[in-house]
């Protein structure tokens, strides 16, 4: 049993791992210098006050032990403590670095519904998603691309996903279920036939999916856009 509570502990996340063994510390603490001091400390509440303080370093000096046992504990809670809470804060502050550096370089999904989804970085889709984000009621937008490093909008309104947007995997991070149209645009860095090709492995791909989507592609040779049309795909 206490082997599989362990385990269990260990499969939490760092940040809650963290934030329960330090508010285990300063339970510890909080209990132990009331039975130290009870006159001092004359509720388990107050202890827990102290600890607090303690471990945070701000030493409000409105509880204080006097007895040498209790100095004890506040030299052990300062030495132990204030790590677990320094460490746990800046653990926190990793965490949300690493999650906003996530998020702006395309590796974190798209949760919405009701969007856009916008296929390819180039001029055109520049010039869509700027008009799509500055009318009166813009429309949240997923925008995929293989080649971008980091979100190229800084806008509330875009959501970068960095990936092939041919491959299940992208498309899901988009979620591509609830969206309400793609459109996707032509790679105009490949020839015009690969980019054509490019675009019509993207549609089967989202087609397989999720059938019901709306799609929009630009087609950039006469040659494919019979198979552009071909029924099911547009």
């Amino acid at each position: 049993m206490q082997n599989h509570l362990y385990i269990k502990f260990l499969r939490l996340p760092l940040l809650i791992r963290g934030l329960l063994i330090t508010l285990l510390f300063v339970l510890l603490f909080g209990v132990a210098i009331h039975l130290i001091e009870p006159s001092t400390f004359p509720s388990i509440f107050d202890g827990i006050w102290w600890a607090i303080i303690t471990a945070a370093t701000v030493g409000y000096g409105d509880y204080v032990p006097h007895s040498l046992p209790g100095r004890m504990a506040a030299v052990t809670l300062i030495l132990i403590g204030a790590g677990f809470v320094s460490s746990y804060f800046i653990t926190l502050a990793t965490a949300a670095v690493t999650k906003q550096n996530a998020f702006s370089e395309g590796k974190i999904a798209y949760k919405g519904r009701g969007h856009i989804v916008i296929i390819g970085w180039n001029e055109r889709s520049r010039e869509l998603i700027k008009k799509l984000t500055t009318i009166d009621s813009p429309q949240a937008l997923v925008l995929i691309d293989e080649t971008l490093k980091k979100n190229p909008i800084q806008s509330r309104y875009v959501h970068y996903i960095q990936g092939t947007p041919h491959l299940d995997d992208t498309l899901l991070k988009s979620n591509i279920f609830e969206a309400e149209k793609v459109l996707i645009t032509a790679d105009q860095s490949n020839e015009e036939i690969q980019a054509d090709m490019n675009s019509i492995l993207t549609i089967l791909a989202i087609k397989g999916l999720c059938p019901k989507v709306t799609c929009i592609v630009e087609i950039l040779t006469a040659e494919q856009i019979l198979n552009a049309n071909r029924p099911g795909l547009i």
